[in-house]
């Protein structure tokens, strides 16, 4: 990190921000990849438009902890358990069968068909932010009262992200590229951005199971123009070690129970497509994806929204990469997570 911090890039980085939340948002990622102290990943929590809201939802936990069960035993609610250390969490509800019959970090989980019949006697506060309409659907046409509902999915803000409304307009007729596309949430969330009005997406997953996901949801969905492949993203074509988890937490590395991953430069894949979006959260090799984008970036000058919070130097080393290409791009940062991840660069 102390070779990556020149005064003249962090300067030069700074006045391509284009408003006061992102230089916010810089400066104190940059003080907490410096000095590694919390407080400042705690001041981009506490500015987030959603914090005010679920405080008050997390105190009406705690002052109903007798008749909670939160819906949603997963990677947000152990991010609420974080962030709310006194959070009432004893009785889980979750539609994995596997956390039925194994419960959740030794909590046990109900079905959603047992919550259904206690309806009378409790509130469902739901921890996910994923699949909170779907599950809000699910509980009032199984007679929950709209009061018995509180919004816990507000953890992480997954409907602006990559897409942010006070960022970027939306953008028909081009060809979307996303990087680490897990289970197709992203394009799912692109093509209703745009209206359907795209010429093409390219997808890269690494993770065999992830890409699994991806091709179910592009044919239970039926997206068109759709092209899912199962490699990771780097500055060229070769064979890498991979960590493959099934999850979000896939990356590549070496080590014990690692596999061999084929890997794709955007520069070769994408040819002369006509690209004019590149999403990239790709778990720490960012730098090498965008590295094999140069040639693209450089002539088609795409929008970009780059996760920069993998690594310490990524708040200096990724944005500096990117004016290294061109100069003309201005920068937006925002934040959407209650955590320290969730960061993501807008080059516009």
């Amino acid at each position: 990190m102390t070779d990556t911090l020149q005064a003249g890039s962090i300067k030069n980085i700074y006045s391509h921000l284009q408003d006061d939340i992102s230089r916010q948002l810089f400066e104190n990622r940059l003080l907490y990849a410096l000095t590694g102290d919390e407080a400042y990943i705690n001041r981009l929590i506490a500015s987030l438009p959603q914090k005010a809201k679920l405080d008050q939802a997390a105190a009406f936990c705690r002052e109903h902890r007798e008749k909670i069960v939160f819906y949603g035993a997963g990677n947000d609610l152990l991010l609420l358990s974080r962030l709310y250390p006194d959070l009432p969490v004893q009785r889980l509800c979750d539609g994995s069968r596997k956390k039925q019959r194994e419960g959740w970090r030794g909590i046990p989980v109900m079905s959603p068909e047992e919550l259904l019949g206690m309806k009378e006697d409790v509130y469902v506060a739901v921890a996910t932010s994923g699949f909170y309409r779907e599950i809000v659907r699910f509980l009032r046409e199984g007679g929950f009262g709209q009061g018995q509902i509180l919004n816990l999915g507000l953890a992480t803000d997954v409907e602006r992200q990559y897409f942010d409304p006070d960022v970027l307009a939306p953008q028909a007729e081009g060809v979307f590229i996303d990087g680490g596309c897990f289970d197709g949430g992203t394009d799912r969330a692109f093509i209703k951005w745009c209206a359907g009005r795209y010429q093409k997406i390219l997808a890269f997953e690494p993770d065999q199971r992830n890409y699994q996901k991806c091709l179910e949801a592009c044919r239970r969905e039926q997206w068109e123009r759709v092209e899912i492949q199962n490699r990771g993203l780097w500055d060229c074509e070769t064979e890498l070690f991979f960590r493959e988890t099934g999850g979000q937490g896939s990356r590549i590395g070496e080590g014990e129970g690692t596999i061999h991953i084929r890997t794709a430069a955007i520069d070769e894949a994408a040819g002369d497509e006509d690209v004019t979006y590149i999403k990239l959260d790709v778990e720490g090799a960012e730098l090498k994806a965008l590295q094999g984008a140069a040639r693209t970036i450089r002539k088609k000058r795409p929008r970009l929204a780059v996760s920069i919070y993998h690594k310490p130097e990524d708040i200096v080393e990724l944005p500096e990469y990117i004016l290294s290409l061109r100069d003309d791009y201005r920068f937006y940062i925002r934040h959407y997570q209650m955590s320290d991840c969730e960061t993501i660069l807008y080059a516009l």
